[in-house]
């Protein structure tokens, strides 16, 4: 190789290096605004609550576990918020408090009535509950009820809907098998068609809760935090949704920008362990 080779060559890999840096420098600093300006949100994910200690495990925990998740947040100076609390602060309408903190719960089981309502009321805190339309509406229809797989009914939705912020985990896309994989797109599945099944679905289950229960969803929680660019397509743009919620772990910051709002990430709480030690990454 000639000389000027060699010197074209180092020139470039000198090139290289530098906006490498420049980059992973731009990268840093977009999260220190981030969370400098913004405010730290932790977000807890919960699905079922049984009193049954052979039903405990990764998505179902104890009545007295969930008890202790909320002493130890009533202890440590938090106060729970839900969505619509996000949204009005990121519109400029008011303010967050200084240790927030939001409870979901995802599936709308019955059990998330009987079990976790009334320690929410005893505690005097908020949650977020997303729900299955067709689940509901089974359970509505069937009057079945057990604490173990039923789901709650219209009525129980309209009775809790002090504690419960209710927003829409979709009518029917809470599946996971050949055809699809909850709202994410299939492998060369077509955007246009994809986009409308989609917005039918989530508009399905947006309908039928308002006729239900008079209330309004302005979240999607995404069933398994499958997620594509296109669902949020659908969710920001044609159903003009406030946020959505994944199952990524990670703390959120919550800024005056609206877009913030969009994939917040969530941890799952387990079972087996203490809330001390559940609690450590809202430190």
């Amino acid at each position: 190789m000639s000389s000027k080779n060699v010197v074209l060559s180092l020139l470039c890999a000198i090139m290289l290096i530098c906006y490498s840096l420049c980059f992973f420098a731009t990268q840093k600093d977009v999260l220190t605004v981030a969370q400098r300006d913004g405010i730290k949100l932790p977000v807890v994910m919960y699905h079922m609550v049984l009193d049954d200690g052979k039903r405990l495990g990764k998505f179902v925990i104890s009545p007295d576990e969930f008890k202790s998740d909320m002493q130890y947040l009533k202890d440590n100076g938090y106060t729970s918020v839900v969505f619509s609390d996000l949204v009005s602060y990121a519109e400029g309408k008011s303010n967050l408090p200084e240790k927030p903190v939001m409870i979901t719960f995802d599936d709308g089981y019955y059990n998330n009535y009987l079990f976790a309502y009334p320690i929410l009321k005893e505690y005097n805190f908020k949650a977020v509950l997303s729900v299955i339309g067709i689940q509901s509406e089974k359970y509505s229809k069937s009057g079945e009820r057990s604490k173990y797989y039923s789901h709650m009914t219209w009525e129980d939705i309209k009775n809790a809907s002090d504690v419960f912020e209710i927003q829409n985990h979709s009518y029917n896309l809470h599946t996971y098998n050949k055809t699809r994989n909850g709202a994410k797109k299939q492998q060369g599945e077509n955007s246009g068609a994809y986009k409308d099944m989609l917005f039918e679905d989530l508009k399905k289950n947006e309908n039928i809760i308002k006729e239900n229960t008079g209330i309004d969803t302005f979240v999607f929680t995404f069933p398994f935090g499958s997620m594509c660019s296109d669902a949020h397509s659908v969710v920001k743009d044609m159903l003009g949704y406030k946020g959505s919620m994944s199952c990524e772990e990670g703390i959120n910051y919550i800024t005056r920008d609206k877009e913030c709002l969009y994939r917040l990430k969530r941890f799952n709480r387990p079972s087996g362990k203490t809330s001390k030690d559940f609690f450590v990454f809202a430190q």
